[in-house]
């Protein structure tokens, strides 16, 4: 198709991420094997920079044995002679599986990773964290006595799958090179089926380990756990016997020093955790493609995992809950004390307006006071400015002496009734 991010067909414009969607169905499809083969597969954990390099040395490893360097940056395979290689890259971890095709082999020990340069080996980057051997060979039934000598004494799981078109054996434990080991009976399978059973083995051996990467996390987190419980009760129940704001706020700052660690906990987990859940699902789902049936006198894969692997992801999955119900139930604590506080504060806040009331009504009363002794005092110099010019035009009027008396005298009360009104009407246009 076309390399314009909008693809054109038919006058139809596509979305920009169309090709990418439709070949993630096709990204990495599984190799068509015959048997007898030998098989080593490897899964590193790795940063976004590791697993860059890891492809680099992918490409050197192709160019000193002639062949094409990879084009893509998520998946390659190459037949590079003597063996095959695919390279594989998921959000977390790179895969290398080596295939080694051919009879006369001998099982576990003419190992298909045996055939690389250990200096290319030596000079990968990141850590293994699951690494495994398959030997795909055809027969009838397995011989219990020869697949304990293959697996060393260790005891074996084993069940028909796929039909009853090929018999699994494995002890789910690595041996003396560090890697596990899977023994496959073809008993009628054609290369594409053949190389999906072993893509479904070594993703089910991979997704388990990167499962369990979870436990060792949830069980150093577990004793600082119950701790954090336990101190929760306790400030819980001191909500309840909290008297005044100083207690209030003691509590409100512990509980905000649990909050903190809590969240740090769940910030620093939730990754893992939400990955463990996610390789857990995977397991499970490649379990059930396979098909399983009882092979006696085995246990069978799954029952294994089943009684082995699925309390570990329980425990897993508990303490994630446990962290994100520790820290809803903290929410609800500081909740509880905030509300205390802001009652606390409103009935201050009430008090505080009621004495507030209070005095505004001791200062409506001295005002009023006031107002009196005023009218009294501005009609006491209204009078005297009266008299003043009573005594200045007396003569002139006719008044002399104790005639401008009974004048003053009757303006007293007009001095003070004039004044009142007058403050009345003030009080009236200022809106007092």
């Amino acid at each position: 198709m076309s390399e314009d991010p909008a693809i054109r067909a038919y006058g139809l414009t596509f979305h920009p991420d169309f090709e990418r969607l439709v070949d993630e169905l096709h990204s990495r499809p599984a190799a068509a094997v015959s048997a007898p083969v030998t098989i080593s597969h490897v899964a590193m954990l790795t940063g976004h920079e590791e697993a860059g390099r890891v492809l680099d040395q992918v490409a050197e490893l192709c160019r000193r044995y002639g062949a094409s360097p990879p084009f893509r940056e998520h998946f390659h395979a190459v037949d590079l002679g003597r063996f095959e290689l695919r390279f594989e890259r998921h959000l977390e971890f790179v895969t290398l599986t080596f295939l080694r095709p051919g009879g006369g082999l001998q099982p576990f020990r003419d190992t298909a990773i045996a055939l690389l340069p250990e200096d290319w080996l030596a000079a990968l980057p990141g850590t293994v964290v699951a690494a495994a051997h398959l030997v795909l060979e055809r027969g009838g039934p397995p011989d219990p006595a020869r697949i304990d000598a293959l697996f060393e004494g260790h005891r074996v799981r084993a069940s028909r799958v796929m039909g009853n078109a090929a018999v699994v054996c494995t002890d789910w434990r690595p041996h003396g090179d560090g890697f596990g080991r899977f023994h496959i009976t073809d008993r009628g399978l054609d290369p594409a089926r053949a190389g999906r059973l072993v893509q479904r083995l070594v993703e089910i051996d991979t997704y388990r380990m990167m499962a369990l990467l979870g436990l060792p996390l949830a069980r150093r987190a577990a004793p600082g756990l119950t701790a954090a419980e336990t101190r929760l009760a306790v400030l819980t129940a001191r909500i309840g016997e909290a008297r005044g704001l100083a207690d209030e706020r003691e509590l409100l700052e512990e509980l905000f020093a649990l909050a903190a660690d809590i969240e740090r906990q769940v910030a620093e987990t939730a990754f893992r955790f939400g990955g463990t859940r996610a390789y857990h699902q995977l397991v499970r789902d490649r379990l059930r493609e396979l098909g399983e049936e009882r092979f006696e006198p085995f246990q069978p894969l799954g029952q294994f995992l089943a009684r082995r692997f699925e309390p570990a992801m329980r425990t897993c999955g508990s303490t994630a809950e446990r962290l994100e119900g520790l820290s809803r139930r903290i929410s609800r604590a500081s909740d509880l004390v905030r509300t205390r506080v802001d009652l606390e504060l409103q009935e201050q806040n009430r008090a505080l307006l009621e004495s507030m009331e209070h005095r505004a009504a001791l200062q409506l009363r001295l005002q009023q006071t006031v107002e009196g002794l005023s009218v009294v005092v501005l009609s006491y110099y209204l009078v005297g400015l009266a008299a003043y010019v009573i005594e200045g035009t007396g003569p002139w009027l006719g008044l002399a002496g104790k005639a401008q008396a009974p004048l003053l005298a009757a303006l007293v009360p007009l001095a003070v009734a004039a004044v009142w009104l007058g403050l009345r009407r003030l009080r009236h246009r200022i809106g007092v």
